[in-house]
C-alpha cells in the first residue's frame, strides 16, 4: 500500500524538477504580479458600433514608500487616479474585450474576485442575457457574484466618478447592500438567482438598479456619488422600463422581500409619527372557476411598532392604533398597486406571481401555463393589507405629554 502512495508522489517530484515547463501543472503566479479586478463595468462602445466596452476596477495596493504602479508600458485606457485601478477595453464580443483588457499591462489579471457585475442600461436594453453570457460560461470569472443596472449614464462613467471621492466602489456597493434592507426599496441579487428568475419567469426579470446622484461634501462641494434606485424591469431579457425607489417598496411587499421600512402617518392632531416595519407576509391566492384562473387575491399582512411621536397627545390610545394602522395599510397598498400596475403596462412578470400560483396549485396551473404572459395582464388583482401596531418600544407617552387631570 506505501509503495501505491509513494510511486506517483516520486513521478510527480522527478517531472517537476527537469528543466522543460509540464503544461499540465498548475500555473503559479506571484500575488504581486496579480491585479486582483473586483467590478466588471460592461457597456455598449460609442467609438465603434457594435463593439463591447469592458471596464475593470481594482482596488489600488499601497507598498512601501509610494503607491503601486499601474504596470502599464503604454498603450490602453487605465485611469491612474483614486482608491481603484481603472482599465477599459474594447472589443467585438465580451470575450475578446476582456482579452483586450490583459494587453494593457505587464500583470496578470485574476477575475476569480469579482464581486459586482454592473451593466449599462444602454446594454441591458438590448439583451441582458447576451452581455452576461461569458460571464457565466467562462471558468475564470465567479458566477456568484452580484449584479446591478446602472441608470442614466456608462458604468465606466460611473466607476470613474466614484473613483474621484474618496472611497473604493466595492466598499460603497458592500454599503449598499448591507443597509438596503433598512429601507427596503430594492434587493441584492446574484447571477445564478438572475438566471433562474428569467428561466422561470418566461424570460422576465427585475434587477437592482443605481445610479449616480449630486451629493454635498463637507466642503459644500458637488460630488457624484452612488445610490439605489429601485428596480430595472425586463421583458424577452430586455430592459423595458424601470420601478422608482418612491413606489418599490410595493415591490418588495408583493414579493414577500421585506426587511424593514419606515411608514410617516399622522395622529389626531396632525402631527408626524414614524412606524417601523418590523415583519410583514404576502400570500398570493389564486381563484379560479373550474380551470379558468379569474381573480388573484394579494394578501399582505405588516406589523410595526410606534418609533417616533412629534406631538404631546397620548398617541396609545386603542383608537389611536386604528387609526395610523388604516393609513398604514393605505400607503402600503397604494405603493404596491402602482408597482403593480408598472409592470402590468409593461407586461413583464417580473413580480414571480405565475410562480406563486405554480407552487399553490400546480395541477390547475399546467392548464394554463402555456397561455399565462397573454392572459395575466387582464387577470383582476386584489389588493388587501392588514395593519398592526405591536409596541412603543420604549417610552409609551410622548416628550412633554401632561396626563389630563
Amino acid at each position: 500500500m506505501k509503495k501505491m502512495v509513494i510511486l506517483p508522489v516520486l513521478i510527480l517530484l522527478i517531472v517537476n524538477s527537469v528543466g522543460c515547463k509540464a503544461k499540465f501543472l498548475p500555473m503559479s503566479t506571484e500575488i504581486s504580479d496579480l491585479r486582483l479586478v473586483q467590478v466588471v463595468g460592461v457597456d455598449k462602445s460609442d467609438d465603434n458600433p457594435g463593439y463591447v466596452s469592458i471596464t475593470a476596477a481594482s482596488k489600488r495596493m499601497p507598498y512601501i514608500g509610494g503607491e503601486e504602479s499601474s504596470g502599464d508600458r503604454g498603450g490602453g485606457n487605465e485611469s491612474r487616479e483614486g482608491k481603484a485601478l481603472v482599465l477599459n477595453a474594447e472589443g467585438k464580443t465580451v470575450f475578446e474585450a476582456v482579452r483586450n483588457i490583459q494587453t494593457h499591462g505587464d500583470k496578470r489579471i485574476f477575475w476569480n474576485h469579482i464581486k459586482y457585475y454592473l451593466i449599462s442600461e444602454e446594454a441591458a436594453r438590448e439583451n441582458i442575457s447576451k452581455y452576461i453570457d461569458f460571464f457565466t460560461r467562462d471558468h475564470e470569472f465567479r458566477i456568484d457574484a452580484k449584479i446591478y443596472i446602472v441608470k442614466g449614464s456608462t458604468t465606466r462613467e460611473l466607476i470613474e466618478q466614484v473613483n474621484k471621492t474618496e472611497y473604493f466602489i466595492v466598499d460603497k456597493l458592500d454599503n449598499l447592500g448591507r443597509n438596503m434592507g433598512l429601507l427596503s426599496i430594492s434587493e441584492e441579487m446574484k447571477i445564478p438567482a438572475l438566471m433562474r428568475f428569467i428561466d422561470i419567469h418566461h424570460s422576465s426579470t427585475r434587477v437592482p438598479c443605481i445610479e449616480l446622484v449630486r451629493r454635498h461634501n463637507d466642503d459644500k462641494r458637488q460630488l457624484l456619488d452612488i445610490d439605489i434606485n429601485g428596480y430595472a424591469i425586463f421583458k424577452d431579457l430586455k430592459l423595458v422600463g424601470f420601478i422608482e425607489r418612491d413606489i418599490s417598496r410595493g415591490v418588495n411587499l408583493i414579493t414577500d422581500n421585506m426587511e424593514s421600512s419606515i411608514v410617516v402617518v399622522k395622529d389626531f392632531s396632525g402631527q408626524d409619527v414614524s412606524l417601523e416595519i418590523t415583519q410583514s407576509n404576502t400570500e398570493i391566492i389564486p381563484h379560479f372557476i373550474g380551470d379558468e384562473l379569474v381573480e388573484v387575491t394579494i394578501k399582505t399582512k405588516v406589523k410595526s411598532n410606534l418609533d417616533e411621536i412629534h406631538s404631546q397627545i397620548d398617541v396609545t390610545t386603542e383608537d389611536s392604533f386604528r387609526y395610523m394602522e388604516k393609513q398604514q395599510s393605505e400607503i402600503l397598498k397604494n405603493e404596491m398597486e402602482k408597482s403593480l400596475n408598472k409592470v402590468l403596462e409593461l407586461e413583464s412578470d417580473c413580480l414571480g406571481i405565475g410562480d406563486r400560483i405554480r407552487l399553490r396549485e400546480p395541477v390547475k396551473w399546467k392548464k394554463i401555463e402555456d397561455r399565462w404572459m397573454d392572459m395575466w395582464p387582464d387577470i383582476k388583482y386584489n389588493i388587501q393589507v392588514d395593519s398592526l401596531i405591536e409596541r412603543t418600544y420604549e417610552l409609551k407617552e410622548s416628550s412633554g405629554y401632561k396626563r389630563k387631570e
